[in-house]
């Protein structure tokens, strides 16, 4: 019987495939498909979106496969998962606050398998057909506005921000207080004050007083 490499059965596979289908794809049993497993991380040869979530990454066919096809893996793993949270708001500059995780919001189950690098967190079904018109950017794993993800946020208790946590020359208030809205809330407290103005009040005052620290005074 001929040896395959493990290189060459690489090769024969798609960039990103599973665990249960592995055993069809290399017509093998599950025995001998989780020792390949094995062999092919211990090489590197492949990666895994997480520990126990049984869908890997074909380095050898594409060694950006983990980057590149990231939210494929997490779409066919968590269907309707949606990408919004401190991540959403990052993403548009909303926000220098830098999330070390990605966050995920998928469909509630009694359990969640852990993943490399995304934070995931459970929303109940009518939440998604609301977010489904919050659609900002398309994709495996669609991106929320950051009005419906700001909004969201405050209302979950995920993230509270102070005022000046935001970037409010990015922000329509309006559309904000509409976004709140869905969630029966009006805007915090400290926020129906328009941050625009306080902040551009702020500059003038910071320029006003740096320009009669460095005027000399008159000679007498």
């Amino acid at each position: 019987m001929t040896r395959i490499s493990a290189f060459e059965r690489l090769k024969s596979l798609p960039e990103v495939f599973t665990t249960r289908s592995l055993p069809g794809l290399l017509g093998t049993d599950r025995k001998s498909a989780s020792v390949c497993l094995a062999r092919w991380r211990k090489r590197g040869f492949i990666s895994s979106l997480g520990p126990q979530a049984g869908v890997h990454f074909n380095l050898v066919l594409n060694p950006q496969a983990e980057r590149e096809r990231h939210m494929d893996a997490i779409a066919h793993l968590l269907p309707g998962a949606r990408m919004a949270g401190v991540t959403a708001l990052w993403m548009e500059g909303w926000t220098t606050q830098y999330p070390r995780r990605a966050e995920i919001m998928v469909p509630a189950r009694p359990s969640f398998p852990k993943l490399h690098g995304v934070e995931l967190h459970s929303r109940p079904p009518d939440w998604f057909k609301v977010a489904r018109d919050h659609v900002l950017v398309p994709g495996p794993v669609p991106r929320l506005a950051p009005t419906f993800a700001l909004a969201d946020c405050w209302a979950s208790g995920l993230w509270r921000p102070d005022p000046d946590d935001i970037e409010w020359d990015l922000v329509d208030k309006t559309e904000l207080e509409r976004a709140f809205g869905l969630f029966g809330l009006d805007l915090p407290e400290g926020w129906t004050s328009d941050p625009c103005y306080i902040h551009e009040m702020d500059g003038r005052v910071i320029a006003a007083t740096k320009a009669a620290i460095e005027t000399p005074p008159d000679p007498a």
